[in-house]
């Protein structure tokens, strides 16, 4: 049988500036994700505060290998792109970046929220792979 690559983006992943994305695999193309922020949900400000929990996630063979989080605004989605270990110095890492309409100047704002973008190495060595 044949790993679904989405299977990779399953777990907990921290980045430098105390985020936490945790993510949870419905099916071969669909998650849902946790964004926290020191240890509690993330508002969104574009959403009436509603917390970042429970957000929808696609993840498109056809479309390539990252996993588009929407953020709850037209257009506006966190794209992860899983990347290998590099052992024995790195661990597994997804790297980040928001997306949003050109002309919402709004959503280039609430991009800020979510600092300098860099990388989110998972929690554990060993990736959570459900059978």
């Amino acid at each position: 049988m044949r790993f679904p690559w989405i299977q990779n983006y399953v777990g907990s992943w921290h980045d430098d500036e105390g985020r936490v994305l945790v993510i949870a695999v419905r099916d071969d193309e669909h998650a849902t994700v946790d964004l926290l922020v020191n240890g509690k949900p993330m508002p969104r400000p574009w959403c009436s505060g509603r917390p970042a929990l429970g957000l929808a996630a696609r993840y498109s063979p056809s479309d390539g290998p990252d996993l588009d989080i929407d953020l709850g605004r037209p257009g506006f989605s966190l794209n992860v792109n899983y990347e290998c270990a590099d052992p024995p110095h790195e661990r597994e890492s997804l790297s980040v970046g928001v997306s949003a309409y050109e002309a919402d100047s709004k959503a280039q704002e609430f991009a800020k929220l979510f600092g300098r973008l860099g990388r989110y190495r998972r929690e554990n060595a060993e990736p959570a792979r459900g059978e």
